[in-house]
């Protein structure tokens, strides 16, 4: 919302407030005194917008305007808008304000009191937040559901997953009831945290407990299954992790690069080089990208020679350009090289590979943000499961 606009809600607002008391001592009979003071407040506030002292608008605003019945949703309106431009100490005192008014009816109180709480979580104020929902999940039929949504947000933050979990079960009632389909994901996610949590620190038993639930949520989880496929290779049974891993392509193709290192180590464990050479040329058909199509190069150098590598890579790259390819082709041809050929080799390889480092490899489908690593859930829209490989030339 432009600053114009919100003059004008100021501006409007104080106007209100001159109004109403003008009204009011009319019906009353009130002095003349007090009109004269409604009066001034109006016109000190007008003149704090004119002169973009926002802050001082904004107490008067708050001491002309009695709150009252009529005047509730145009105080807790100015409330959200503050909230909504980034004054979360102005919003704090607008709502404040309105819970410090015993004369506003019960439905009143708590909806400022939520308006109050989604200012803490604006804020970074998680504790206070918590408490006025937690509060408001007992005391208010009425705001329950949404008072219990935002809780699941706080503990989102908090990184309280087995809390969420719970909250997410109260919103919706869940006993032996199929999870609405916009949640089933969500809690996939908060028992993979608590999975993740477990297996680094070694309980392996509480780890494949949460991943059971995380599959019960949503059996489509691809998460859950890479941190099984983790879970069975640290047990010792990486037949079982392969089997594991290789269901993600099937699932989702865009996580191909989060399962290949693990992938390729569990090969290695039980000795299968010739099986994983096919099951990577079969996903270099299926689902191209440069993860996959680097590891079976590398494999291609290990088992034949470095020019056979060289040769599949390039007839690769003239089907599909991309930069991280380039940049693995030079580096099979720098050190077969000789004087100054080699040095210019080595020097577009170096170019190549400040350029790929200078790129983001991961980017949040909803929002733009962008980075170097895996986030399930977006550190800027705050979405699950939005966050994938960058593709094209310059990713996969």
């Amino acid at each position: 919302m432009s600053d114009l606009t919100f003059f004008i809600f100021i501006f409007a607002a104080i106007g209100i407030g001159w109004y109403l008391g003008r009204k009011s001592g009319k019906k009353k009979g009130a002095k003349n005194n007090q009109h004269q003071a409604l009066a001034q407040s109006y016109a000190q506030g007008l003149n704090y917008l004119l002169s973009e002292r926002h802050n001082d608008a904004i107490e008067k605003f708050i001491d002309a305007l009695e709150v009252s019945s009529a005047t509730f949703e145009t105080h807790l309106a100015l409330g959200n808008l503050l909230r909504k431009r980034g004054e979360y100490d102005q919003a704090i005192r607008v709502h404040q304000n309105l819970l410090a008014r015993p004369s506003l009816n019960r439905i009143s109180q708590q909806k400022a009191q939520l308006e109050l709480a989604r200012d803490y979580i604006a804020a970074g104020w998680l504790d206070r937040a918590e408490r006025l929902l937690q509060e408001l999940v007992e005391t208010s039929s009425e705001l329950r559901s949404t008072s219990l949504e935002y809780l699941v947000e706080v503990y989102r933050d908090e990184r309280e997953w087995a809390k969420a979990i719970h909250a997410v079960n109260l919103l919706h009632s869940r006993r032996f009831k199929k999870l609405p389909e916009e949640w089933a994901p969500i809690q996939a996610h908060f028992c993979c945290e608590l999975a993740d949590e477990a297996i680094n620190g070694k309980d392996y038993l509480s780890a494949r407990k949460h991943i059971d639930a995380a599959l019960g949520y949503d059996r489509h989880s691809v998460r859950a299954n890479l941190l099984l496929g983790r879970l069975e290779y640290l047990l010792g049974r990486p037949q079982s992790a392969i089997k594991v891993l290789e269901r993600v392509p099937k699932q989702n193709p865009d996580y191909i690069p989060e399962i290949l290192e693990l992938l390729i180590t569990s090969y290695e464990a039980v000795g299968d080089e010739a099986g994983l050479v096919d099951y990577l040329e079969r996903l270099l058909k299926e689902h191209p990208s440069n993860s996959v199509l680097i590891a079976l190069t590398e494999r291609i150098h290990q088992q034949r020679s470095e020019a056979d590598a060289a040769a599949f890579i390039g007839k690769q790259l003239a089907l599909r350009p991309s930069l991280r390819g380039l940049g693995h082709f030079l580096n099979l041809h720098v050190d077969s090289t000789q004087g100054r050929a080699r040095e210019n080799l080595f020097l577009l390889k170096n170019l190549i590979d400040q350029l790929i480092a200078s790129r983001p490899h991961y980017r949040c489908n909803n929002c733009g943000f962008s980075g170097n690593q895996l986030h399930w859930l977006c550190p800027s829209c705050k979405r699950w499961d939005s966050v994938r490989s960058v593709k094209g030339i310059e990713g996969e």
